[in-house]
């Protein structure tokens, strides 16, 4: 008899675990097993038919107890017993033929956790396709570097940048689906066995892309767990960087974002407020999923290389339940970017008021009077700090020696003008349609190579 503290902390929650994440699998795990034991004829006659009919009424009408019955270890042994019931403990005993609990249970959690990342992806892809949509709007907007107003861009620049991150993220997590999608049946404890068993063919029955080929390997690695936790991680710290750019942006003191009523909450006592709490609860998901998956890798720091229970139910579920939360951020930035207004004219007076489009100024005074960027510099910020007086822009022209500034007070600003300083950015990847059109070309080469490989099952 186990203690009944280990039963109450270890073995009840396992089988809890199993019962809800993991049944099904381990039913598609017996059943191939058994249908290679079959062909390979490893199986007295009769025995295979008599096996398979047996998992068919366990898996119609066996109902598991609420609470891990006394003296049983875990759900296979329950299953295994009651498998003993209906064909006799010998020939239910068949079916652990040539395999081990250490092949057997990586190769059912391997399933769930394909079948969850599938599911993750399509909702990725989802919000990636809201990016690209959003990508093509072409609303003024007001990007910042160290949280200081920089340049005028669009909306479209700004989301296409997250949407190639994101796509960055999506690849890392195709990778480690591809870890993932592997049989590891045959491996059996360590050393696979002396029986002629057939581990292509299991893979095959189960619908995995291969095998983890090294029998050691097999049973040792965590790679299955840590690569998808540590991509699934890396785009939860995204999340929480978009978000928390877009705050700052959505606040009544800048304003150039905004929300419709059905995302933002006021206060109980302040009848003024319209708060974007969306974002809030975007970073706070997105931000718990991350730790939750940063302790999954963090698990085999120092770890045995070897079968060890950190790649059992426990931290499977823990994966299982981050991606969850994650999926939920997801979602709900998803929404959010539906739904995203911009105040094209805050974008116009921060910009004069702030002197953004100073930049242009001094490109302008370079390409037009043929002077060094560093005295366009100069000149240019010693008219922003005068409060953008065009005497002493003029005037200070002039002190450089070039002559007099022989340009209008329109061409002043019409060079300072928001829409002017989006459009001549033309270089590949700037704002303007010439420098977008290549960007968004490669975006959805990637998007549609990633809408295929999720069509496919994840395989390339």
């Amino acid at each position: 008899m186990f203690h009944p503290l280990y039963v109450d902390r270890v073995l009840d929650p396992g089988f809890t675990n199993w019962k809800r994440h993991f049944a099904d699998a381990s039913l598609r795990v017996h059943r191939a097993h058994l249908t290679m034991l079959e062909e390979q004829k490893l199986l007295p006659q009769g025995v295979a038919a008599r096996l398979h009919g047996a998992i068919d009424t366990l898996a119609s009408s066996f109902v598991p107890p609420a609470k891990i019955p006394d003296g049983i270890e875990d759900l296979y042994f329950l299953f295994e017993r009651e498998l003993g019931a209906l064909v006799g403990v010998e020939t239910a005993g068949y079916l652990h033929l040539a395999r081990s609990r250490n092949d057997m249970d990586t190769t059912i959690f391997r399933l769930v956790l394909k079948e969850r990342l599938l599911a993750f992806l399509g909702r990725v892809l989802n919000l990636a396709t809201v990016l690209r949509r959003g990508s093509d709007r072409t609303e003024l907007f007001l990007l910042a570097t160290h949280g200081q107003p920089a340049n005028v861009s669009t909306l479209g620049h700004y989301l296409s940048a997250f949407l190639a991150e994101l796509l960055e993220d999506v690849e890392d997590l195709f990778a480690g689906l591809e870890t993932v999608d592997r049989s590891t049946l045959g491996a059996c404890a360590i050393t696979t066995t002396g029986f002629n068993l057939n581990r292509q063919r299991v893979a095959e029955l189960l619908g995995l892309g291969g095998l983890v080929a090294n029998s050691y390997q097999a049973i040792a690695t965590g790679h299955w767990l840590t690569r998808p936790a540590t991509a699934a991680r890396q785009l939860a710290l995204d999340l929480t960087r978009l978000v928390a750019d877009m705050g700052p942006k959505a606040s009544a003191e800048v304003g150039i974002l905004r929300f419709p009523d059905a995302l933002v909450q006021s206060s109980s006592i302040m009848p003024q407020k319209r708060n974007p709490v969306i974002l809030e609860h975007v970073r706070i998901q997105a931000g718990l999923a991350a730790g939750t998956l940063g302790s999954v890798a963090d698990l085999f720091r120092n770890l045995a290389f070897q079968d060890v229970n950190e790649v059992a139910d426990a931290p499977v579920t823990v994966l299982f339940e981050a991606l969850e939360t994650l999926t939920s951020a997801v979602d709900l930035l998803t929404v959010t970017i539906e739904a995203l207004e911009v105040d094209e004219n805050k974008v116009r007076s921060i910009a004069r008021d702030l002197g953004v489009t100073t930049t242009e100024l001094a490109d302008s005074l370079v390409r037009e009077k043929g002077i060094s960027f560093r005295e366009a510099h100069g000149v240019v910020h010693a008219f922003v700090k005068a409060g953008n007086d065009k005497a002493a822009l003029r005037s200070g022209f002039a002190a450089l020696g070039h002559g007099p500034l022989d340009r209008s007070d329109a061409w002043i600003d019409d060079t300072l003008s928001a829409e002017r300083f989006v459009a001549v950015r033309k270089v590949y990847g700037g704002p303007a349609p010439e420098g977008m059109a290549p960007v968004l070309e490669l975006l959805d080469g990637q998007l549609g190579q990633f809408r295929r490989r999720l069509e496919r099952g994840g395989g390339r």
